[in-house]
C-alpha cells in the first residue's frame, strides 16, 4: 500500500520485521508461510500507517480468522480492568445515544456485550465461527457474519467496533457499511490505536501495537476523524484512553529509560508496551 487511504499521499517505509521473531496465536503455520514479514508504510501528511505485504489480500486475512480456535479468545469477563473499561465506554456513549439497540461488530466471544447493562438490546456480528459460538454460549444473539455478509439489516441505535477497524483492509468500505445497519441519526463507537499519541510517537517502529499481524490499518487522530467525516459522520466525542490490556505507565517508562543501556550493550531494541495509546471515538450519522 504505497498511497495513504486517507490523504492519497505517497507513503514512506516505517516497519519491516520477520514473523519468525513474533509469537501470537493468530499467527499460525499457514499464515507464517503467506506472511514472512510484516511491512508498514507511514503517511507523512496524516501519520496513518498501512500494511504493505500479504495482509492486503482480503482472502489471506479472512481464511486466517476462520482458522482461529477457541483458545484465541481469552475470556476477560471477570477481569476488573476490562469491566471498568467497558463500563466507562457505556457511560461515554450514553451521553450521546438515546436508543437502546446496540450492534457490536467484531464482537469476539461477546465479553463487551455481556458487560453492558440490561437496558440494552444486544446484538453482535463476529467473523470467526469459534468466537460466535463462544458468544452464543453466553446467551447472546450473535451471528457468524460481517456487516457485508449478514443477510439481516439490524437498524441499531449504536454500532460499536472495539479493536476492529485496525484489522480492516478498506476502512472506507467498512465505515460506509455502518449505514446499512444504523437507524437514522444513529451513532458509532470506535476503539482503536492512536498513532498520534506520545507513547506511539516515541516508540516509533517499536510500538508493540504494530507487532500484531492483524493490525493492518493504524490511524492517527486526524486520519480517523477525516475518514468518518468523509462518510457523513459528525464527531460527538473523542477521548485518548488506556487500553485495558496495558501494563501501565511504569512498564512503558521502564522500557524507555533502559533503552540507551540496551543499545550500549548491543541488545535488540525492546517493544514498548501499551500506555495511553488508544482512542475512543463516538460519531453520529448526519
Amino acid at each position: 500500500m504505497r498511497h495513504c487511504r486517507i490523504c492519497n499521499r505517497e507513503t514512506d517505509p516505517f516497519l519491516h520485521i520477520s514473523t519468525d521473531d513474533l509469537d501470537e496465536p493468530f499467527l499460525d503455520a499457514t499464515l507464517r508461510k503467506q506472511l514472512p514479514a510484516l511491512e508498514l508504510r507511514r503517511c507523512s501528511e496524516c501519520g496513518c500507517l498501512w500494511a504493505n505485504d500479504a495482509r492486503q489480500d482480503d482472502r489471506v486475512l479472512t481464511e486466517a480468522y476462520e482458522r482461529v480456535v477457541d483458545s484465541y479468545f481469552d475470556s476477560l469477563e471477570n477481569d476488573p480492568r476490562y469491566v471498568r473499561f467497558y463500563k466507562w465506554l457505556e457511560q461515554l456513549v450514553t451521553r450521546h445515544v438515546s436508543g437502546t439497540t446496540i450492534l457490536d461488530v467484531g464482537c469476539g466471544d461477546g465479553v463487551f456485550l455481556s458487560t453492558l447493562s440490561e437496558k440494552w438490546s444486544k446484538l453482535g456480528l463476529e467473523p470467526s465461527a469459534s468466537g460466535a459460538t463462544l458468544a452464543r454460549k453466553k446467551n447472546l444473539d450473535v451471528a457468524h457474519a460481517t456487516m457485508d455478509s449478514s443477510p439481516q439489516s439490524y437498524q441499531a441505535d449504536l454500532i460499536s467496533a472495539l479493536d476492529v477497524i485496525e484489522h480492516v483492509i478498506d476502512p472506507h468500505h467498512f465505515v460506509e457499511s455502518f449505514k446499512r445497519h444504523l437507524r437514522p441519526g444513529g451513532a458509532v463507537l470506535l476503539l482503536t490505536g492512536d498513532a498520534d499519541s506520545y507513547p506511539a510517537k516515541i516508540a516509533g517502529p517499536q510500538w508493540s501495537y504494530l507487532r500484531w499481524c492483524g493490525h493492518i490499518s493504524v490511524f492517527s487522530r486526524s486520519g480517523l476523524r477525516t475518514l468518518l467525516q468523509s462518510h457523513g459522520f459528525e464527531i460527538l466525542d473523542w477521548v485518548r484512553c488506556e487500553h485495558p490490556s496495558s501494563p501501565g505507565t511504569v512498564a512503558w517508562w521502564r522500557v524507555h529509560l533502559l533503552e540507551p543501556a540496551r543499545t550500549m550493550l548491543g541488545r535488540n531494541k525492546s517493544w514498548y508496551p501499551f500506555w495511553r495509546d488508544h482512542q475512543a471515538v463516538v460519531a453520529r450519522l448526519r
